[in-house]
């Protein structure tokens, strides 16, 4: 009597039948089944040509507003609780497309200029790294310890409430007018702006991972690495993008108060002055050098951040 060892189950057989009877793929099917699309057919689709377009028509909207004066002379008849949010502005207040761009060519070539706008560059790279740091850290921390979070919670929240614009004199007393004083309010201003979410998100991880990561073996660094940080660094870098604007209008703020140098400097001048052309123009100046920043943060979050699925993972400010 043979042993049932010796010969094939049923159910071998049957997978064996299956496996032979499964037909294989070549590698040139396998690449004719996929959709096939040319270099150029991805970089337009990429461009987004509706998205670009509408672009344009917001620019040379606004653009014809402005040039044909129909901003500034205002709509009376569009009343809100008595109030009219377009009044007519009077002629020595405004400002042209074509003076604006006179006084750019007049000043951009300028060493004097460039200076200023380092200055305020300078000002606001420095608060919003300090910044960025300091709010990581402690939202962080104020995330993973409930009872230190308990503690602080109240006393952050009463100096988030509290206007920080207020601060400036004594900010000046003890640091003077120079670079450090705008830098300190920047950072006060922008701290809370990185600080919130990354609490908030860090509140919000996933129970579930953590405790999977857990019966897997991992230690609290580990958990920490590879669980805590990527779930919290879509929102890291979000409030990172709004605090790199933040620092440059806290600069500038500073500069405005009190200030040796800086285009905050330049653009109160113009406006005492009356030269809202100039004013209007150190305003596109420093709107670009926003741009710029949160095009650079949105490239490191489109590098950081490749392993999320979606159009909507990673945008990055592009014209």
């Amino acid at each position: 009597m043979k042993s049932s060892e010796g010969s094939p189950r049923e159910a071998d057989m049957a997978t064996s039948q299956d496996t032979e009877s499964t037909p294989v793929v070549s590698q040139d099917e396998l690449r004719g089944m996929i959709p096939q699309e040319s270099i150029w057919h991805y970089r337009i689709r990429k461009f987004d040509v509706r998205t670009q377009v509408g672009r344009l028509a917001v620019i040379f909207s606004l653009w014809w507003l402005w040039w044909s004066e129909t901003i500034w002379d205002g709509w009376d008849a569009i009343s809100l609780f008595g109030i009219q949010p377009f009044p007519n502005v009077s002629p020595v207040f405004r400002a042209s497309p074509g003076a604006t761009w006179d006084y750019l060519i007049e000043f951009l070539p300028e060493s004097l200029f460039w200076q200023d706008a380092w200055v305020t560059m300078k000002e606001a790279l420095i608060a919003f790294i300090i910044a960025s740091v300091l709010g990581v850290v402690a939202g962080i921390v104020l995330g993973n310890f409930q009872r230190v979070a308990k503690i602080f919670g109240p006393f952050i929240i009463l100096i988030n409430a509290m206007p920080k614009i207020a601060f400036l004199p004594l900010i000046l007393v003890v640091y003077g007018v120079g670079e450090m004083s705008k830098v300190v309010l920047a950072v006060i201003i922008a701290f809370f702006i990185v600080q919130v979410p990354t609490q908030a998100a860090v509140s919000l991880v996933d129970p579930d991972l953590v405790t999977v990561a857990r019966t897997m073996g991992a230690s609290n660094h580990q958990i920490f690495r590879m669980v805590t940080i990527p779930a919290i660094g879509p929102a890291i870098l979000g409030a990172m993008r709004l605090a790199a604007i933040i620092s440059v209008q806290g600069a500038v703020f500073g500069e405005i108060f009190a200030s040796k140098r800086g285009l905050g400097q330049r653009l109160i001048t113009s406006a005492n002055m009356l030269d809202y052309n100039g004013l209007f123009a150190i305003v596109f100046v420093l709107a670009v050098f926003a741009l710029i920043l949160n095009g650079a943060i949105g490239l490191a979050e489109k590098r950081f951040l490749r392993w999320q699925v979606g159009s909507q993972s990673a945008q990055v400010v592009s014209l």
